[in-house]
């Protein structure tokens, strides 16, 4: 009788929080979202409740957004300002009536 010599390891169904590629870490910081095509500062949006990862970002905002939109975040670090595209892939609606928004950098 012959044993393997790799035994295959089970595997639970991947969570929310399974599929995210890196850890995600809370900050508190001046964040703002805005469309794409729009280069007007006033139309820009504040967000809350910044959580930032190397492949993505969640923040709290008062509209909804849709899934796979593309959008542009500011995020101010202090005196630094970081600025990249994004695409929308998670918009929950909370019992408070704000939406929780996860997005992945492009």
């Amino acid at each position: 009788m012959t044993t393997p010599l790799l035994t295959p390891i089970p595997r639970k169904k991947p969570s929310d929080d399974d599929r995210r590629r890196s850890e995600r870490v809370p900050h508190v910081v001046e964040s703002w979202i805005s469309s794409p095509t729009d280069f007007d500062k006033n139309q820009q949006q504040e967000v809350r409740s910044v959580n930032l990862s190397r492949h993505g970002v969640a923040f709290d905002t008062d509209k909804e957004m849709a899934t796979g939109a593309f959008k542009i975040i500011e995020i101010g670090l202090g005196q630094q300002r970081m600025i990249s595209e994004v695409r929308i892939v998670s918009c929950r609606k909370t019992e408070e009536g704000h939406y929780e928004v996860g997005a992945e950098f492009c």
